[in-house]
């Protein structure tokens, strides 16, 4: 494998990373703070529905901070990433080694961040008179507006494509890996 192009496309994918990271990340916090849910005829935001109202149980706040940490996490991937890449003086070995811990990285903190968004998803709302999963309140129309379910969907998309990155990253590695020692190999042959 062409070290150089592997380095390039390393630097290109940290940065599209990075972008979906922090775009991730300011919608969770205009999320939480802008759109409102009309609950038996008052406007709550959904922070106030998670964190303050009394409405959801106990562990919806910790959910999304877990969400957020996480979120954040990718964050720090993605700079790593990023300055591995620009250094360009790690060995070829070496490089094929972090690929596939990158992916293995991916590929865990994916299931992890897909797990705190579904459960949060079906955390209860209850306010006396309704009681409804927090995702349906959010595909709601009469509850949440549109953008409400169109920013809870781009949650999954990113999810989504960092499971199938780090599937990419982890194989890529695996595969160079492995002609590194097979050349080792036949060299020593």
């Amino acid at each position: 494998m062409e070290r150089k192009v592997i380095l390039k496309w390393l630097s290109i994918f940290s940065v599209s990373f990075f972008i979906l990271s922090i775009v991730e990340l300011l919608d969770l916090i205009i999320f939480s703070t802008v759109i409102s849910m009309n609950l038996d005829g008052q406007q709550f935001t959904i922070i106030n529905v998670i964190f303050q109202s009394g409405f959801m149980s106990i562990h919806a706040p910790l959910l999304w901070i877990f969400l957020l940490c996480v979120i954040c996490a990718f964050i720090a991937l993605a700079i790593s990433i990023y300055r591995v890449a620009k250094k360009q003086i790690i060995e070829n070995f070496n490089l094929a080694k972090f690929m596939l811990l990158i992916g293995l990285f991916l590929v865990i903190g994916g299931f992890i961040k897909m797990s705190f968004i579904v459960l949060l998803g079906n955390n209860t709302i209850s306010t006396g008179s309704t009681t409804i999963t927090f995702q349906n309140a959010l595909y709601s129309p009469t509850i949440t507006p549109v953008i409400g379910a169109i920013m809870w969907v781009y949650f999954i998309v990113v999810v989504c494509s960092f499971l199938v990155s780090g599937l990419i990253f982890g194989g890529v590695g695996l595969q160079w890996m492995l002609l590194i020692q097979n050349e080792k190999v036949s060299q020593e042959k």
